[in-house]
């Protein structure tokens, strides 16, 4: 929390000072436990307090893991990165292999072409037995590499 801003409030001596006991119960400080109350309101959409559920309905769409404070999820965001990197490469040596089995089968197939997958297809081996999850840049280059939505992503179809 690096750049997060300081609000002061005033609050009437008496109920500051049950809060204080309160937290101190529970082995918190006074501000963990507005930092908590203020997440849940902005979590659940309702600053309402005598209620569990909020007032109006949850939005359905699934929220950015940016919306959570980062210090939690950035080792899980690496750890996820790497699994779908790892995934990533092993569809991509399917999907070329697969190709690479389909177009030779066909006499005419584009000799070029069966190059260029077979490489790919090399490349992705190679990534793959030298994959190191903890490597972000190495995790970073697969993904753009052979996502889906890169240049080179999935195998081209099979020559019919």
């Amino acid at each position: 929390m690096d750049n997060s801003p300081i609000i002061r409030f005033r609050l009437d001596r008496e109920i500051a000072e049950r809060a204080q006991r309160m937290a101190e119960e529970r082995g918190l400080e006074l501000p963990d436990i507005m930092r908590m109350m203020l997440t849940k309101a902005v979590r659940i959409g309702d600053f309402s307090i005598d209620q569990e559920q909020p007032l109006r309905a949850a939005p359905t769409e699934s929220r950015s893991v940016a919306a959570y404070e980062p210090r939690y999820w950035s080792d899980a965001l690496a750890a996820l990165d790497a699994e779908v990197a790892l995934a990533v490469l092993h569809q991509a040596i399917a999907d070329r292999t697969a190709w690479l089995d389909e177009s030779l089968a066909f006499k005419d197939s584009d000799l070029q072409r069966v190059e260029t997958v077979r490489n790919e297809r090399e490349e992705a081996c190679e990534l793959l037995a030298a994959f190191d999850p903890k490597d972000a840049a190495a995790v970073a280059r697969i993904l753009d590499r052979f996502s889906p939505d890169s240049a080179s992503g999935p195998a081209p179809e099979a020559e019919a």
